[in-house]
């Protein structure tokens, strides 16, 4: 089992989620479904702060105190990386409740489309950059 198998296993239901949203992100289709969008936003910003939690108290700080260099490296710069996503899902949330999605769906499905593009990128590199690394350094 690779170290980095759970976190990917993670990736792969944050993707699925995303893509459930993405589905019903137009404006005209959310009057009928925001309850349903909003609750799938709260599962997916759930497993996001799981997720994000297992990096900080444990995936990082591990690999940042690595024997390699390059593997702290690049360790040092993802946890970096990372500082400014949580605090953004925070906001987003907050912002985008029921009555939020309803008083502006356009402008819901613009944030929101922008957030996952995000998200998107970020998972992708990890596992394309930083996962292959960590499972090579054990």
């Amino acid at each position: 089992m690779a170290v980095t198998d759970n976190f990917r296993k993670q990736h792969a239901e944050m993707v699925e989620a995303v893509k459930s949203i993405q589905s019903q992100l137009k404006p005209e289709a959310l009057a009928a479904g925001v309850a349903d969008v909003r609750n799938k936003l709260s599962q997916l910003f759930g497993k996001l702060s799981l997720h994000l939690a297992m990096e900080d108290n444990s995936l990082y700080p591990r690999y940042q105190k690595h024997a390699d260099a390059k593997v702290r490296d690049v360790a040092d710069r993802f946890a970096k990386e990372m500082n400014g996503v949580k605090p953004a899902i925070e906001a987003f949330s907050r912002k985008w409740t029921e009555g939020g999605i309803k008083a502006d769906p356009s402008g819901f499905c613009v944030e929101a489309t922008r957030l996952f593009d995000v998200l998107a990128d970020r998972i992708r590199r990890e596992n394309t950059e930083f996962y292959p690394l960590l499972d090579k350094a054990g």
